[in-house]
């Protein structure tokens, strides 16, 4: 229906916990494409991330944030009518990773037919027993086995949704004129960001911890010869916020993150960890030293510096994670 249904959306909404982020990809009169990002606190409750059930508590309210965020309620409009009704924006929406359940698969076999493909997927996603798959949508990414490897094992990273949940956010978009074209989750965007700008998939050949705190969860990943080994997501609770609780939540991250470690080290046992990547907010501050001492680690901490590394540079908002993250949908 549209002819630009099948380009990459130049605006990204990303939701959270506490704050939600805008970026959108503009270009000039010399055809030079400009980044705009702004970022915005979210009142406490009004979105609770969960796999299973709804995720937002006042859908009116979070629409008006949205709105308020992304200058909607500064269309051209006449006599309180939208001078722009039949023209939806396309974006990227980014999710907590609490809304969806992560896994790394390992797979002796992998079917060329894609039908195929996701079936197996599907079902070694219900072996595990995640949550029920009858009424979700699940996206993969598939690793190809190392060449001279005799087991010929295929690595697929796969990430389900409920339907219901994906709907409730589907819907809130596009109540206030935003068609969500591409849905992904906060912690696999940043990594694909800081990917690109360190070098593409020849920086992933080195063994590493991913760590990324965000949305009062934690979520790590562990990457070996350039596939995920891992995947692991870990509620933080509402003590991250409390500033008060800083010592205790850091010490809880450092936990969570060597129990990681520990069990890819139980798994594969040839596997050494000695490299992480920390994506986290100001407000932890001291987590890279403390993870460094802690577990033994030379820590690179993800920062602003990753789009500069890409040549990109955006106006307007903080440049905390929340904002870099809704930067890593257009970029």
């Amino acid at each position: 229906m549209w002819e630009w249904a099948n380009k990459q959306p130049h605006c990204c909404l990303k939701l959270g916990t506490d704050a939600m982020g805008w970026a959108e990809t503009e270009r000039n009169w010399r055809g030079r494409k400009r980044h705009r990002c702004v970022a915005s606190p979210l009142p406490g409750g009004l979105l609770k991330p969960s796999p299973t059930d709804p995720n937002v508590s006042d859908i009116v309210a979070l629409q008006g944030h949205i709105r308020t965020l992304a200058g909607l309620q500064d269309e051209p409009r006449r006599k309180g009518q939208s001078l722009m009704p039949d023209l939806p924006r396309r974006i990227t929406l980014l999710l907590p990773d609490t809304t969806v359940r992560t896994m790394v698969l390992h797979l002796d076999q992998c079917p060329v037919n894609a039908d195929e493909r996701e079936a197996l997927i599907r079902w070694r996603l219900g072996q595990e027993q995640l949550f029920s798959l009858v009424s979700a949508k699940v996206v993969s990414q598939l690793f190809p086995a190392v060449p001279g490897d005799e087991r010929r094992v295929y690595t697929v990273l796969a990430v389900a949704i409920q339907e219901s949940v994906l709907q409730q956010y589907e819907t809130l978009c596009e109540s206030v004129g935003l068609i969500p074209s591409e849905v992904g989750i906060t912690s696999l965007r940043l990594f694909d960001l800081w990917r690109r700008a360190s070098g593409g998939l020849r920086r992933q050949k080195t063994d590493f911890l991913w760590a990324n705190v965000a949305d009062r969860s934690l979520s790590t990943m562990v990457f070996h010869q350039g596939r995920p080994l891992f995947y692991r997501c870990k509620l933080l609770g509402d003590g991250v916020m409390d500033t008060r609780e800083t010592s205790a939540v850091l010490e809880k991250i450092i936990e969570e993150c060597g129990a990681t470690l520990d069990v890819c080290q139980q798994r594969y046992p040839a596997v050494g960890i000695k490299h992480a990547i920390l994506c986290v907010d100001g407000e932890l501050a001291g987590l890279k030293t403390k993870l460094e001492a802690g577990l033994d680690l030379s820590v690179e901490q993800v920062g602003w510096d990753v789009l500069e590394r890409l040549g990109l540079a955006a106006k307007g908002g903080q440049q905390g994670m929340t904002s870099l993250a809704a930067m890593a949908g257009v970029s």
